[in-house]
């Protein structure tokens, strides 16, 4: 995965890692923005070989930092010490989450191709499944009983797939 598309994939878990360590949304986003433009300048020394998040969470981890000294004197933040151990909680969830990504594609790649385009049609997309009943010829129940077959192979596809890459 190219670093951009690794940026885009995680803005989700950076977004919530950001806010727990705050305890406060209305300035995460902000802290947010600024990792993002640390990432970007630093996307010359990322390692692709490592987990992109670990990476990520550390920036992200500077910038409350740094947001935290700029409120000092308020007195609605977070101590050091708790900043310090929530972020150990997600030290063990961005490899997991990271890995569960990267299986979910192999999922998705191993689909015969007409499940792969509904696939992408309904999760990439956001096509409604009435839209894509109707383009099938099917009723709406037959289309969502698609999707949920769909939606159970990958889900068994990935639990088998980091199954096998937690036995190696």
């Amino acid at each position: 995965m190219e670093f951009g598309t690794r940026l885009i994939a995680s803005q989700g878990a950076l977004y919530g890692f950001i806010a727990s360590l705050m305890g406060r949304l209305d300035s995460a986003h902000d802290v947010l923005q600024e990792t993002n433009l640390k990432l970007c300048r630093k996307a010359a020394e990322y390692d692709p070989e490592q987990p992109f998040l670990r990476w990520a969470f550390a920036f992200a981890k500077n910038e409350v930092m740094a947001w935290r000294t700029r409120q000092a004197r308020s007195h609605l933040i977070f101590d050091d010490e708790l900043v310090e151990q929530i972020a150990g909680c997600f030290d063990s969830a961005e490899v997991t989450s990271e890995q569960e990504l990267v299986a979910l594609e192999k999922c998705v790649d191993r689909l015969p191709p007409k499940q792969r385009e509904l696939v992408a049609a309904r999760y990439g997309a956001g096509e409604a499944v009435q839209d894509i009943a109707a383009r099938l010829q099917l009723s709406e129940n037959a289309a969502a009983a698609l999707f949920y077959r769909l939606r159970k192979g990958l889900a068994d596809c990935m639990a088998s797939t980091l199954g096998s890459e937690a036995a190696s």
